[in-house]
């Protein structure tokens, strides 16, 4: 009987033994499967996302091919201005006499146009009374807030790029935007000679409008591409009024500065009026 009683303890320890073994390797199975889920989700997001994004590349390469096979292409950011060859000829033919009211105004549509509308025409107004017709200082400052949208436009653009796992052609058009206008803003800059107030009011002018268009344009990306659009063609109104008062004599027209002469190629005797020219074409 004891020999009995022992031999079956010993199988009751075997048989204990071995369920705790199995049941430790369910358990160990469980766990790494649940560690495993988010990387298993995102490889199912890869799938899922890669035909998309393998179709819209694969109708980028049709476009352009010579982008996607590493050779230069001319039509894919060689320069971030359509006028970067402006000999005496092009400056004629921009040179058309037009006014400021011939161009043409895109009309309101709902609440978020009226309102875009509205904060450009503040602006303005508020510029106005500080610059008056000191156009190389009121453009100095406007092309300082001007330079702000392509790249923020542009960087939250390619965050949404990275984040959908999606190409898009859009990042490079809004940085060449920017650096469009950083290259006004440069031009000005020689022209203006801003002093140090001014210097000190360009730059709390970037710090809050930079702020401000961000949460802006997470909010609402359409109404504040709305109020860019807005806000360009007030630029081309103050550009169209600039070559008036050159012709008057109220402004006066020294030589292009360098730096525009080497942007837009501009022949040796360019003047001012030919960098507005070339500005308001932009």
């Amino acid at each position: 009987i004891t020999a009995g009683i022992s031999v079956y303890h010993r199988r009751c320890c075997t048989v204990v033994f071995c369920a705790r073994r199995q049941l430790f390797k369910i358990t160990m199975f469980r766990s790494v499967v649940i560690s495993l889920r988010p990387a298993m989700r995102l490889t199912t997001g890869l799938m899922t996302a890669r035909p998309a994004a393998m179709r819209q590349v694969a109708r980028c390469m049709a476009s352009d091919p010579q982008v996607y096979a590493g050779q230069p292409s001319d039509e894919y950011h060689r320069h971030s201005t359509r006028y970067h060859n402006s000999p005496r000829a092009v400056l004629v033919a921009l040179d058309t006499g037009e006014t400021k009211d011939s161009f043409p105004r895109r009309g309101t549509v709902d609440f978020g146009d009226k309102a875009a509308r509205g904060l450009v025409w503040v602006l303005r107004k508020v510029t106005g009374i500080f610059y008056r017709e000191k156009y190389t200082h009121y453009a100095t400052v406007f092309e300082t807030v001007a330079a702000v949208p392509g790249m923020i436009a542009g960087m939250l653009q390619h965050l949404k790029s990275l984040r959908r796992l999606e190409h898009n052609n859009y990042i490079k058009v809004l940085l060449d935007e920017a650096e469009n206008e950083r290259m006004h803003l440069m031009t000005f800059m020689e022209l203006a000679k801003p002093s140090i107030f001014e210097r000190m009011f360009v730059m709390a002018a970037q710090i809050g409008y930079g702020a401000a268009f961000s949460l802006f344009y997470l909010i609402s990306p359409r109404v504040a591409h709305r109020f860019t659009g807005y806000l360009e063609e007030e630029a081309v109104r103050s550009y169209t009024e600039m070559p008036e008062s050159i012709d008057t004599k109220r402004v006066p027209n020294p030589p292009a500065p360098a730096i525009a002469r080497a942007y837009w190629n501009l022949p040796e005797d360019a003047t001012l009026r030919d960098v507005v020219l070339v500005i308001r074409a932009d």
